[in-house]
């Protein structure tokens, strides 16, 4: 066999798979709006499937955050609540000194330094008792309350596909580069496989 019809075998092989392979790129986003062609209709892997996409990821960042129990434990963190002590004895001390007497003018006249004062402390150790169950509990409402599921699927859906596709692109163009050459040096491979085949079936 002619020499030419080798190269011209092992060429057209590797140009196939280089095609194959930037055909499969291209349709992750192309066509963005649905094609008939022969009865066949044709849509953007992504585009075709952006809803559903943005469905499922909003479900698991869900199921994510309902099973999160790191937020638990650094809401209802006592070292939390030492940061928030100043202002909380600063509110409190604001209450007893000056709100108190609005609220209850009578009992704030037989109120003395001293008895602000321990009102003060028995109002403290309370909230260090109660500050890490309200915590968990607020947490735990949060979790019910806040559904990532519907604003993470709105958010997908609302995304352009044509920066969506620019995006992805600019950000893969070096994987994408090494696909390619890759899927041509298997069509190259395989092209050299066929003419050494052919090679020793005409010998």
């Amino acid at each position: 066999m002619p020499a030419l019809q080798l190269l011209i075998i092992i060429f057209f092989s590797s140009f196939i798979a280089w095609f194959i392979g930037w055909l499969t790129v291209k349709i992750i986003f192309w066509p963005m709006q649905p094609l008939n062609l022969l009865g066949f209709k044709l849509h953007g892997i992504i585009p075709a499937r952006q809803a559903f996409l943005a469905g499922k990821i909003g479900t698991v960042i869900q199921s994510e955050f309902a099973n999160y129990k790191g937020l638990d434990e650094k809401i209802s963190d006592p070292a939390l609540l030492e940061k928030l002590k100043p202002q909380i004895e600063e509110h409190v001390d604001h209450f007893l000194k000056e709100k108190l007497k609005s609220v209850f003018p009578l009992l704030a006249q037989f109120m003395g330094e001293k008895t602000i004062s321990q009102f003060k402390t028995a109002f403290l150790i309370e909230i260090d008792n109660l500050f890490p169950a309200l915590m968990k509990n607020y947490v735990g409402e949060l979790k019910n309350e806040i559904r990532f599921d519907k604003i993470v699927s709105e958010k997908i859906n609302a995304i352009s596909m044509n920066s969506l596709k620019i995006s992805f692109y600019s950000a893969a163009g070096k994987e994408i580069r090494n696909f390619k050459i890759a899927c041509a040096c298997i069509g190259l491979l395989s092209g050299c496989i066929l003419a050494a085949l052919l090679l020793l079936v005409r010998s």
